[in-house]
Formats: C-alpha cells, sequence, structure tokens
C-alpha cells in the first residue's frame, strides 16, 4: 500500500510541470520582460521613423519648403540659453557615444567586465549631463 501511494506522488509530482505547460502558463524571468519590453520599444521607434519618412515623401516641394521655413523660424525665436543647451547636449552625447564605443572595445578584449562598463557610464552620465535652463520644456514629440 506504501508503495502504491509513494508511486502514485511521485507521477503526481512528475506531471506537474506537463500540466503547467499544457495549460501555457509560463514565467518570464525579469530580464526577459526587459527584454521583451525593449523589443517593443524598437518596434514602436520603427513605426515611427517608418510613418515619418512616408510623410515626408508624401510632401510636395510646396510643403517641404513650408515645413523647412517653420523649423527655420522656430530655431530663430529660441531662446539663447536653449540654444546653449542644445550645443552642450550634443557634445555630450558624442561624447558618451565614444565613451560607450571605447568601454564596449574593453569588454570585448576581456580587460573591463560589462557590470564595470555600466558603472563607468552611469559616472559619465551623471558627472557630464548638461542642465536644462529653468524655462524650457522638454519635447513633446512631433508636429
Amino acid at each position: 500500500m506504501r508503495t502504491r501511494l509513494l508511486t502514485l506522488a511521485v507521477l503526481g509530482l512528475l506531471t506537474i510541470p506537463a500540466a503547467v505547460r499544457a495549460q501555457g502558463t509560463t514565467t518570464t524571468t525579469p530580464s526577459g520582460a526587459r527584454r521583451e519590453q525593449a523589443m517593443e520599444r524598437r518596434e514602436a521607434a520603427r513605426a515611427r521613423r517608418e510613418a515619418v519618412v512616408e510623410r515626408r515623401e508624401a510632401m510636395t516641394p510646396e510643403q517641404r519648403d513650408a515645413a523647412r521655413a517653420r523649423r527655420a523660424e522656430r530655431a530663430s525665436a529660441m531662446p539663447a540659453e536653449q540654444r546653449q543647451f542644445q550645443t552642450e547636449l550634443r557634445a555630450y552625447q558624442r561624447g558618451l557615444r565614444e565613451k560607450a564605443i571605447d568601454l564596449r572595445s574593453q569588454v570585448k578584449a576581456g580587460t573591463l567586465t560589462s557590470d564595470a562598463m555600466a558603472m563607468q557610464l552611469k559616472a559619465y552620465r551623471e558627472a557630464n549631463r548638461p542642465t536644462r535652463p529653468a524655462a524650457t520644456k522638454p519635447p513633446t514629440g512631433s508636429q
């Protein structure tokens, strides 16, 4: 009797994973969830880029000229602090890109771990990120 109960218990425990798979219940790891979110964001960004290209290609030459004039007008109306911030931000992004490329090559060479690279990039961001002028607002998207 004991052997039968023990055998039934073991068989029951062995069938639980199969039952869970049959129900379609999956558990995602935190890194798997982050990966899925990153893929969704990439897909959304790709769709936005394609929409911008389609709109640009659908424009007539007059509409392109009008859009170019609006951009030039907006740039000339920008406060000096905002222009300075944009210049500093571009320089910061260039430096960050160069730093990341350098650190990535060190990781590939084996002289640096990816965790150390992440820490160094975080320190670079905190030390060099330009401060936004108080009167400016973050971008609201395409207009």
